[in-house]
């Protein structure tokens, strides 16, 4: 009688396990991300005047955005959502957030620090930066394949997802709430891979 009942139970546990198999099998898999290019190096000055190189964010998955402290519209919500994902991974220390501005002659560091403070920005994980007029359309133009060279105030409403090695995985419409919530999904996909 113990045999039987031995028996019976491996059977169900054999068939469980079949049966959990199949359901994980079905189950859709997540897309791996692209690389849509590299960053190069640069060398720009934070909002508290320190210089800040891509070097400094080796290690780290980070989102960048390309604003003016000065507009009116686009940039004030780029930022709020940049706060947003300040707040969604405030306790994953290997996330950073950076803030490129496009008007070097007007955003100087002290300018990005009250800009900063405006949107309770944690300077240490959200890194506002500045640079000259030809460092900045290095950066933007040319590394991230954003803006337009022609325009003197050259910007973006993207978001741009960069893993640790400074890999472009993603652009995403700062408008777009879908897209927004894709940056926050692929994100965390890049957190979970390592």
């Amino acid at each position: 009688m113990f045999s039987k009942k031995f028996l019976i139970i491996q059977v169900f546990f054999v068939i469980a396990a079949v049966f959990l198999l199949i359901l994980y099998l079905r189950l859709p898999s997540v897309p791996a991300l692209g690389v849509y290019g590299q960053v190069n190096d640069f060398c720009l000055t934070d909002s508290n005047g320190q210089k800040f190189g891509l070097k400094d964010l080796r290690g780290k998955i980070w989102v960048a955005d390309f604003f003016f402290t000065t507009c009116g519209n686009l940039c004030p919500m780029m930022s709020a959502h940049m706060g947003h994902l300040q707040e969604a991974f405030k306790f994953y220390k290997g996330v950073r957030l950076v803030s490129f501005s496009v008007n070097p002659e007007q955003d100087t560091p002290e300018v990005l620090k009250k800009y900063a403070q405006k949107f309770h920005a944690d300077t240490n994980r959200w890194i506002f930066l500045t640079g000259s007029r030809q460092d900045m359309t290095r950066v933007v133009v040319n590394s991230f394949k954003l803006g337009d060279i022609k325009d003197p105030i050259f910007h973006s409403p993207y978001f741009v997802l960069l893993d640790k090695e400074g890999k472009i995985r993603g652009y995403y419409d700062s408008s777009d709430t879908k897209s927004l919530d894709k940056v926050i999904t692929d994100l965390r996909q890049l957190l979970k891979s390592g």
